[in-house]
């Protein structure tokens, strides 16, 4: 938005004031929103919206949580997760056997494939870590050899073993759509996942759980069904 260079994904950020004798051209108010983009999908300068804060899954127990295979029923579609890839969707995490050089402690390992049965599998590229002493429902995902300073936010809004489900976000959502809130499509703070242990799709319990993501104010339009037919049981 300022016309540096962006190595991976713009800043998204803002500024307010009273008044102020000198600024530069990100201070100055304006009646229209600037129309340059933050971020893929991003709201643009001066757009603040009326997203309000999610709240993340209390008294997480990450543990119990990676401790399965998770089928993706819906999501969101992202840079890295195109429509054309939601056919038999999942992600599974394990615990590194020591904390990485940028203080990563998960391993994360995600599969999609194309209708023609294409397949795009993460291998060991992808890591992940506990980001607020305070909140362990917020994690950040990253490419192993990046700081974790350029991971995305990880979000589990909500999570329920026993019923076998969760709900993830790529961070706060902060566009405003007119049906609610997305996050963005592009690779950081990007994306809506539903969960499931099951890889069969119970419908009562999809709906039970998009019910709860509208709830927490997200436009749930940004959902597309994953095929989880016609993939190997085994996966």
């Amino acid at each position: 938005a300022d016309g540096c260079p962006t190595a991976v994904t713009d800043l998204t950020y803002k500024e307010s004031f009273n008044s102020c004798s000198q600024h530069d051209d990100v201070c100055v108010a304006s009646a229209q929103p600037a129309q340059t983009a933050l971020r893929g999908g991003s709201k643009a300068v001066g757009d603040v919206g009326e997203c309000k804060p999610v709240s993340t899954k209390a008294g997480f127990d990450l543990d119990s949580y990676i401790n399965g295979k998770w089928y993706i029923q819906e999501q969101a579609v992202t840079k890295y997760l195109p429509e054309e890839q939601n056919f038999c969707v999942y992600a599974e995490y394990s615990k590194l056997d020591k904390k990485s050089f940028w203080g990563y402690t998960i391993q994360v390992h995600n599969y999609a494939q194309e209708a023609d049965g294409t397949p795009h599998d993460s291998g060991d590229l992808l890591v992940a870590k506990q980001t607020d002493d305070n909140d362990p429902a917020k994690l950040a995902v990253s490419p192993y050899f990046l700081p974790s300073l350029a991971a995305g936010p990880y979000w589990v809004l909500e999570y329920d073993e026993a019923l076998g489900y969760a709900l993830i976000s790529g961070g706060q959502p902060d566009i405003d759509t007119g049906n609610g809130c997305k996050c963005g499509d592009g690779v950081n703070d990007s994306g809506l996942w539903i969960f499931t242990r099951s890889q069969d799709r119970d419908e009562g319990l999809v709906q039970m759980i998009r019910g709860k993501a509208e709830a927490q104010g997200f436009d749930i339009s940004v959902l597309n069904t994953v095929d989880q037919t016609n993939c190997a049981k085994d996966m």
